[in-house]
């Protein structure tokens, strides 16, 4: 027997929207692998043949969760790169450039949309530290371009750094943002409210300074004079 499409409610906020926006919160929230099935319906007041009927599973809940948020912001880094790049010519793009061109993308698309910004955070550093591993298969080429020319953009920047280094100075990079984003309010409360409550384009302009950094050290613990 085939299954019925679920009804809408009367705002006309389809039920498949009513799902994804209740698993984005919860995934944001407590993590991609705790959330269960059950605790999504209960949100968006839905059932599991909702889901099925919507999604097919769980792990295609997630998967178009992280598609519909990661593939328009890599597609706007690449084209933010792009324009570093034709900007600068035959020459490196700084790497501060480089990184805003990587992370403002972010700003902008979190602004955009419905998702309150400390719930954003969070879903972007859960997206980078927990599922960076297991991404969809629509996503995958994308983030591997996105890894591709980033990397490359920052290895002509720091010219002493081989594809390996890059690579992994991009990884610890992707640590201090994940980290910040998923645990900003840690820091918060164990300062006592010391570290303050800066805003999203605050705490990213902070994070390219501190990356910036880190990629522009030799091995020496010395800075290039790029």
């Amino acid at each position: 027997m085939f299954e019925s499409m679920p009804e809408e409610t009367d705002d006309g906020q389809g039920t498949q929207e009513r799902i994804l926006k209740a698993a984005e919160a919860l995934f944001a929230e407590r993590g991609f692998e705790t959330v269960s099935l059950r605790d999504i319906t209960g949100a968006a007041d839905a059932n599991v043949a909702a889901v099925n009927y919507h999604f097919g599973s769980k792990e295609k809940l997630i998967d178009a969760a992280i598609a519909r948020h990661a593939t328009p912001i890599n597609e706007e880094r690449l084209r933010l790169l792009d324009e570093r790049e034709s900007c600068h010519g035959v020459a490196p793009v700084p790497v501060n450039e480089i990184l805003e061109a990587f992370l403002s993308p972010v700003i902008s698309h979190f602004t955009s949309g419905e998702m309150s910004e400390r719930l954003f955070c969070k879903f972007m550093g859960r997206l980078m530290g927990e599922r960076g591993h297991s991404l969809p298969e629509s996503v995958r080429p994308m983030f591997l371009k996105v890894a591709d020319r980033f990397s490359g953009a920052l290895r002509k920047a720091v010219p002493y750094l081989d594809e390996r280094g890059a690579l992994w100075r991009m990884h610890f990079s992707f640590g201090v943002m994940s980290n910040t984003l998923i645990h900003g309010d840690t820091l918060r409360a164990i300062s006592g409210g010391r570290a303050g409550h800066p805003g999203m384009e605050d705490l990213f302009a902070q994070i390219i300074e501190f990356c910036a950094a880190g990629f522009q050290a030799t091995p020496g613990g010395k800075e290039s004079g790029n």
